[in-house]
């Protein structure tokens, strides 16, 4: 099961790889990118090209975030 946040986060990077995030005030490092791709919007709408990372955090939570082509990162989803 997996919970849809889509919230824009604050995320750290390394080179081009998150490995970190900021979410309501908590720092959540990534221990582990478990799968990363990209997806392409919708283009009759014009939606940028999206960047999609499952993550394992140091909590052991597993998240997705996605990188938007402007620039922003939201944590799209939370898996229970």
């Amino acid at each position: 099961m997996a919970r849809r946040v889509k919230a824009p986060v604050q995320v750290t990077c390394q080179g081009e790889q998150p490995i970190a995030f900021l979410w309501q005030g908590q720092l959540y490092k990534i221990v582990n990118i478990i799968e990363s791709w990209k997806e392409c919007g919708e283009w009759w709408e014009k939606a940028p090209e999206i960047t999609v990372y499952q993550v394992l955090t140091a909590t052991q939570g597993l998240y997705e975030l996605h990188y938007q082509a402007t620039g922003q990162w939201l944590l799209y989803k939370i898996y229970d």
